[in-house]
């Protein structure tokens, strides 16, 4: 049976952004942007004819302040289930975790001063996970929705594919410099390569990431191209 269209919704949260998705049988939000940005998120809903209660699960990519800082708010008022990945459940119990070092120079400093002198400013309400993943799988049946295990950025990174065509991909690419999508943080930068890798297998055409606009797949496979071949070799 051929599936149906989900449509993805950018909700721009502070400086990062979560994406609506809205299907005929699910509607799910991928990541809970950056404090006191949670009436972005309501007014998305108000003009879909939606509240927050229509919202059904809600996925987190990663633990970071600016992904998770409304989560606790949103999950009170749509009583929706969390779903992330169990290397990310005791961070968010937590309410905090530490940003990874940088991949460069400039990026490593922001990276030691956050962590070092800002970590109040990087800490949120804990929330406790219902849902865990450790492993590839699929959300809905017939590859409507599928959640990819993502490490690099941090280990419990998570991509989600949609209608098999479409990546919601958190901080596994960064869009914030012009054709150069490398991330300005992450845990461990060879893994990170291999992400990228098996994200361009999938098929995908658009990666919606979690900070700037969309990127087409022909520019992410060049700056993975650049990449690959001047840093990694594996």
């Amino acid at each position: 049976m051929k599936s149906r269209e989900l449509s993805i919704i950018p909700v721009r949260m502070g400086n990062s952004n979560a994406y609506l998705v809205i299907g005929a049988d699910i509607t799910f939000l991928v990541d809970a942007g950056v404090y006191g940005h949670i009436h972005n998120l309501e007014t998305i809903l108000f003009n879909n004819g939606l509240d927050f209660q229509d919202i059904d699960l809600i996925i987190i990519t990663h633990s970071h302040y600016d992904h998770v800082g409304n989560l606790c708010e949103i999950k009170e008022k749509s009583f929706a289930r969390v779903l992330a990945h169990v290397n990310e459940s005791g961070f968010l119990k937590e309410g905090y975790m530490p940003i990874p070092k940088g991949t460069s120079p400039f990026s490593n400093v922001i990276s030691w001063m956050s962590n070092s002198f800002s970590s109040s400013k990087i800490r949120y309400n804990p929330v406790t996970p219902d849902i865990l993943v450790d492993g590839d799988c699929e959300l809905l049946t017939g590859g409507e929705v599928i959640i990819l295990t993502a490490p690099g950025h941090t280990s419990g990174s998570i991509c989600v594919i949609v209608n098999n065509k479409y990546a919601i991909v958190g901080d596994t690419l960064f869009n914030v410099f012009e054709n150069c999508f490398y991330p300005l943080f992450a845990d461990d930068e060879k893994t990170l390569i291999k992400t990228w890798d098996k994200l361009l297998s999938t098929g995908c055409k658009i990666f919606y990431p979690g900070h700037g606009k969309p990127v087409l797949l022909e520019n992410f496979n060049e700056c993975f191209y650049k990449i690959s071949k001047l840093y990694y070799r594996y």
